[in-house]
C-alpha cells in the first residue's frame, strides 16, 4: 500500500514549514528515523534546520523516513523540480514507504512535478492537503511554524489514522 499525501500550495505558501511541522508532530512516534538536510545524512532529534545565513529565517528542504507502527511514512519537502522529485520518490518507494509525503506546488503543466506526479504515480495519489492562508504579520520563525502546526495536525492525524495508532486508542 502506496499512499501520496500531497501538501499543496503556491509558490512561498509555507510547504516546507508545514512539513517541518509535520515531521516534528510524527517524531515522536517513530521508533527509527532517518533525515537527510540538504542530501546529507543528519543526526534526527525532531528539531527544525534553518537555511544558512542571510536566509536564517528560512527552514530548510528535506527528506525524513520514520518508522511508525510498523509503518514507514516518508516526508520530502523539496518538490518543486520534477527530476529531483522522481528520484526522491523512487529512494523511499525502494525503503518501502507506505505513505509519502510530498509538497507540491499548484501549477499542473508540462515539466512540473504535479504533472510528473500525476502521469507516473497516479495510481497511489490519494490524499491532497492545502497550505493555510500565510499570516503576513508573522515574522518570527517560530511563530510562522507554530501557524501551520494545526494544519500539520490534520496531516498527521490522518496518517495516524490509518497505522495501528487507532487500534492503541
Amino acid at each position: 500500500m502506496k499512499e501520496f499525501i500531497i501538501i499543496a500550495g503556491t509558490q512561498n505558501a509555507g510547504k516546507t514549514t508545514s512539513a517541518w511541522a509535520l515531521y516534528q508532530r510524527l517524531f515522536p512516534y517513530s521508533k527509527n528515523t532517518t533525515l537527510f538536510v540538504n542530501g546529507q545524512l543528519t543526526n534526527s532529534h525532531g528539531e527544525l534546520v534553518y537555511n544558512e545565513p542571510p536566509y536564517e529565517t528560512q527552514l530548510t528542504d528535506f527528506k525524513a523516513i520514520l518508522h511508525i507502527y510498523g509503518y514507514i511514512v516518508a516526508i520530502i519537502s523539496g518538490g518543486d523540480y520534477d527530476d529531483l522529485l522522481e528520484d526522491e520518490i523512487e529512494s523511499v518507494i525502494a525503503e518501502n514507504a507506505d505513505f509519502i509525503v510530498i509538497s507540491l506546488r499548484s501549477i499542473n503543466r508540462a515539466g512540473s512535478s504535479r504533472r510528473m506526479l500525476k502521469e507516473k504515480y497516479s495510481q497511489s495519489y490519494t490524499r491532497e492537503f492545502w497550505v493555510p492562508e500565510k499570516d503576513m504579520t508573522l515574522t518570527h520563525p517560530a511563530d510562522i511554524v507554530n501557524h501551520v502546526r494545526p494544519f500539520a495536525d490534520r496531516i498527521s492525524n490522518y496518517i495516524l489514522y490509518q497505522t495501528e495508532y487507532n487500534q492503541l486508542t
